[in-house]
């Protein structure tokens, strides 16, 4: 039988009455601190400020990615990677991250294999979003950006006049246009290589083998695309928690 045992109050002391009231308060300011702590990490954890999209899953992410194609253009995700394949002159595609940027500190990464492009495809920024058109009605809408041929690649800068060149061989690399408050940060492969002053105060960013509904073809390969922003978040198990815009109106 349970015999519950009460504890003579004429023998307890007013300190001893304090102090053991002392104990439970801080055992429970403890217990809800350590609550607290433990309900905030995963928040922490999720505003990383960095998210990678690895293709793992047989559809694209359209609350990231934004398709614009003509004619017989295609792209598909297979064995981890997606493929955007214009075959002819008269088709076009082009991959759009699906927010317009305009806060600095945005980033996009993308590790990818030029070597399927026939004339010339882009990792650029953009004035409007826009499909695959003729160049004349597309050229006067690029910003800073990496022209891209199969053995090669370009940056030029705002107002499409070359600044760096460069050469690729046949397999994957990385690519990274970087936005600042006054410039344009590039990246090949990691490592900074050049700086261009910035002109557009809004810019989408975009990747394509051929951009244009009327000249070019070919296709790229791309193995992941990193998107990184202070504003940016991620989940723990690195799914997305939120959208651009979502976070973007609550800073």
């Amino acid at each position: 039988m349970l015999k519950i045992v009460y504890p003579d109050l004429d023998t307890i002391g007013e300190g001893d009455i304090r102090g053991r009231y002392k104990d439970m308060k801080k055992s429970t300011i403890l217990c809800y601190f350590t609550t607290l702590i433990l309900s905030v990490l995963p928040v922490f954890h999720s505003l990383s400020g960095e998210l990678t999209d690895e293709f793992s899953s047989p559809q694209l992410k359209e609350d990231l990615w934004v398709i614009e194609q003509v004619g017989g253009a295609s792209f598909e995700i297979k064995d981890g990677k997606l493929i955007l394949s214009a075959p002819k002159a008269t088709d076009g595609i082009i991959l759009y991250y699906a927010e317009e940027v305009s806060e600095p500190g945005f980033s996009l990464e993308v590790k990818l294999d030029s070597s399927g492009i026939v004339n010339s495809g882009y990792v650029t920024t953009m004035k409007i979003m826009t499909p695959p058109v003729v160049s004349d009605v597309y050229n006067p809408l690029r910003l800073g950006q990496f022209r891209l041929k199969a053995d090669s690649w370009r940056i030029r800068d705002e107002n499409i006049q070359t600044i760096l060149d460069g050469a690729v061989k046949d397999e994957m690399h990385t690519y990274k246009i970087e936005l600042d408050v006054d410039t344009l940060r590039f990246y090949f492969d990691g490592e900074e290589v050049a700086e261009i002053p910035k002109v557009a105060e809004t810019r989408f960013f975009c990747i394509s083998p051929d951009p244009y509904a009327d000249d070019y073809s070919g296709e790229i390969v791309i193995e992941y695309i990193k998107v990184s922003a202070p504003w940016v978040a991620v989940e723990a198990a690195g799914k997305l928690a939120t959208s651009w815009g979502k976070m973007k109106n609550s800073h």
